[in-house]
């Protein structure tokens, strides 16, 4: 309604002002011809009563021709007449000498203030008979001028205000019924496609831009749920390629650790066939039971790595919950160190001033982290060590990210490999992309590793100079406790 109301007061205000502007200008012309036929009613009364008195004057004498002025003067109302003697001190409003210079049947007008000093005009006829110099004084009271003039004045004001009243109530009622009430639906529907709700369309039922208007955004609607649907189908499939992709880099990972897992079951198994064999071999019942503890033991170790090789290569959608970064740390280089081992490599981990509780998948934040690690175990041939460390940090999110400043978990990787050039850091993450010989890597780790980290709401960030090790970053968000 905001729109109404002001196109209502912005042609109230332009009609107010062009009907005040005529108003104006009609005042003062009435006014100027109400003057102008005083000023003619005095000039033809002057005249006419001029030439009589000095006809009368030369014919029947000066007392007839006072008598024919008094008779006139008693018959006028509104204008008062009188005789004046021209000369020195004469009771007149102009210059005596501009009145005796005026030529016979001339006059001269002016407004002047009275003997009460209240403005009337004045005219004077010049009378020149017998030798004799006078004139005819006509005077007027301005009054009746001022009341006309207020009177149409307070007319013209009337009239404006009443056609402005009427006008912006006619511009409200046809601006609420054309133009208000289709804009509220209108916005409605906007509103509704905001919350995607694309049915109900508009219907209209005028013919002119709106209604056009509205269908575009019917038609727009009906498009709109088309590519809601479209989008809807690219994403499932995305996200079961992206799935697909990451059990697949799971299951490559899963084939780097199995000679590591192989050894590191080899030395259970060995002890549990030794002590079996020692069982069999008549031994005592105290040292049975000894080899049965240690049996036991070895096979629960087996157990334990058998299943975490299990979960880890297990495939499955995301499952959020509340967990300690570090422990998914902990959980994830613990399966890698057979690997790290054989590779001469320590994994150490810093975890102080936890916890570092948030939301998280933990099956995939531990094939994130087991990217990154491996990916340092294999930047380092001739061994060295991975440092993983893990703090709150503040941080800015980079600008394919977006966000605002804040704080966040930090799980930085630093390795002491051999590093990478400035030319493929920016790459790292896309998918394919290695700098490793051929049947060393797939390209896929790292870039399933930022996926994840998307997926969290987070990002990874690689900082690297050749020959000076690298170091990755997943930063995942912070949430309240």
């Amino acid at each position: 309604m905001w729109l109404v109301q002001k196109l209502s007061l912005a042609f109230m205000v332009g009609t107010t002002a062009i009907i005040a502007a005529n108003g104006y200008f009609r005042v003062r012309r009435e006014i100027e011809v109400f003057e102008a036929d005083r000023v003619r009613d005095h000039d033809l009364i002057g005249r006419a009563l001029g030439t009589s008195v000095c006809a009368v004057w030369r014919s029947e004498g000066q007392a007839q021709a006072m008598q024919l002025l008094a008779a006139a003067n008693a018959g006028e109302g509104r204008i008062r007449i009188r005789w004046v003697r021209l000369g020195p001190g004469a009771p007149v409003r102009v210059p005596p000498a501009e009145i005796d210079g005026l030529a016979p049947g001339s006059t001269v007008t002016r407004i002047a203030p009275d003997d009460h000093n209240q403005a009337e005009r004045f005219t004077y006829v010049p009378v020149r008979v017998e030798g004799m110099t006078g004139a005819l004084e006509l005077s007027e009271s301005l009054d009746a001028e001022r009341s006309y003039a207020r009177r149409t004045i307070v007319d013209t004001v009337r009239t404006t205000l009443l056609l402005a009243l009427v006008t912006t109530l006619l511009s409200y009622v046809l601006g609420s019924w054309l133009v208000g009430r289709p804009v509220r639906a209108l916005v409605d529907k906007a509103r509704r496609i905001g919350r995607h709700d694309f049915a109900g369309p508009v219907r209209l039922a005028q013919r002119d831009e709106l209604a056009e208007l509205a269908r575009e955004m019917n038609d727009t609607s009906e498009r709109l749920v088309e590519a809601h649907e479209a989008v809807a189908r690219e994403t499932a499939a995305r996200i079961a390629t992206l799935e697909q992709l990451r059990h697949a880099d799971r299951l490559t990972t899963v084939g780097k650790l199995a000679s590591g897992v192989a050894h590191e079951l080899g030395t259970p198994l060995n002890v549990v066939i030794a002590r079996a064999e020692m069982i069999a071999s008549d031994a005592s019942l105290q040292e049975s039971r000894e080899y049965a503890r240690i049996i036991v033991d070895s096979t629960r170790k087996m157990t334990r790595i058998i299943r975490q090789l299990l979960e880890f290569a297990r495939r499955g959608g995301p499952r959020m919950e509340r967990r300690d970064v570090a422990g998914a740390v902990e959980k994830a280089l613990s399966l890698l160190r057979p690997l790290a081992e054989r590779q001469k490599v320590a994994l150490a981990i810093d975890a102080s001033g936890g916890p570092y509780e948030t939301s998280i998948d933990g099956g995939q934040i531990e094939q994130a982290l087991t990217n990154l690690v491996v990916n340092a175990i294999q930047a380092m041939p001739d061994g060295g060590t991975v440092d993983v460390r893990v703090r709150r940090e503040d941080a800015h999110p980079p600008a394919d990210h977006g966000g605002a400043p804040g704080t966040w978990i930090a799980v930085r990787v630093r390795d002491e490999g051999i590093g990478i050039a400035p030319k493929n850091v920016g790459h790292v993450f896309e998918p394919f992309f290695t700098t490793k010989d051929v049947g060393q890597g797939t390209g896929l780790g790292l870039s399933v590793a930022y996926g994840i980290a998307r997926d969290h709401g987070g990002w990874i960030d690689a900082a690297s100079e050749p020959g000076q090790g690298s170091t990755f970053a997943l930063f995942l968000p912070m949430q309240a406790t």
